[in-house]
C-alpha cells in the first residue's frame, strides 16, 4: 500500500502492521523480515531516526524479543532458539562513549530475557555483525534501516515481511508500490512468490 495515500485519505495507521493489530485486537506486534537464512525483527518500525532513542524501552525491547522467540518456537518448531540483539550506537556504544542506550535499555532487556531462560546475546555492534556472526536463529535490530539494509542486500529482491503477534499468519512482499514502473511489465514477482511460500511454511510448520 501507499503510506502517503493512506495519510492523504485520513487513515491514522501508517501501514498494514498497525491496522491488522487493531483488527485482531492484539496489544503488541513486530515486523520480522526474512532474507535467505536471515530472520530479522525490528524493535522500532516506521519512525524518524531522531525518535528511535526515545522509543527504545526495556519493556518494549523485551516484548520484541518475546515475539521473536515465541514465533521461532511455535511456527518453526525451534525448541530453544538463539537470538542476537544489535546495539543502536556506533560500536554498540563503546562502553558509553558513543551513547548510553546499550547500557540503559538494551543490555537490561537482554538480561531479563536470559533470566526467563531464553538464549539471547548482545548487544552486538551492527556495523560488523553481519560479516562474522553465524549460528543465530534470529536477529533483533533497533531501527528500520539498520535491519532493512542487510535484509535487502541478502535477499536479492526476494525478502518477505512477517507480522509477529497476530493470531494468524500474515506475510507480505518487502517492497513498495513502485508506481513508476506500474503497467510496464517489468515488475518482479519474486518477493510475492516467496511471501506465499513462507506463509505456507509458517502455517504448516517446516517440512
Amino acid at each position: 500500500i501507499s503510506k502517503v495515500s493512506l495519510a492523504a485519505a485520513g487513515v491514522r495507521h501508517p501501514g498494514h502492521t498497525e491496522f491488522l493489530a487493531e483488527l485482531a485486537g492484539v496489544d503488541s506486534v513486530a515486523m520480522m523480515f526474512l532474507a535467505r537464512s536471515l530472520r530479522l525483527t525490528l524493535a522500532t518500525i516506521h519512525i524518524p531516526l531522531a525518535d528511535v532513542s526515545r522509543a527504545l524501552t526495556v519493556d518494549g525491547l523485551l516484548e520484541t524479543i518475546r515475539l521473536t522467540h515465541d514465533a521461532l518456537r511455535s511456527r518453526l518448531r525451534i525448541a530453544d532458539p538463539t537470538i542476537a540483539v544489535l546495539g543502536v550506537n556506533p560500536h554498540a556504544g563503546e562502553e558509553g562513549r558513543f551513547g548510553d542506550e546499550e547500557a540503559r535499555v538494551i543490555a537490561p532487556a537482554i538480561e531479563r530475557a536470559r533470566a526467563l531462560g531464553w538464549q539471547v546475546r548482545g548487544p552486538f555492534a551492527a556495523d560488523s555483525f553481519f560479516l562474522r556472526q553465524t549460528g543465530f536463529d534470529a536477529v533483533v535490530a533497533m531501527y528500520h534501516d539498520q535491519g532493512l539494509i542487510p535484509v535487502k542486500l541478502l535477499s536479492e529482491g526476494r525478502a518477505v515481511n512477517i507480522t509477529l503477534g497476530l493470531p494468524f499468519v500474515r506475510t507480505s512482499v518487502d517492497h513498495g508500490t513502485a508506481f513508476d514502473i506500474a503497467g510496464k511489465g517489468i515488475a518482479s514477482p519474486e518477493s510475492l512468490l516467496e511471501a506465499a511460500r513462507v506463509a505456507a511454511e509458517w502455517s504448516l510448520g517446516p517440512s
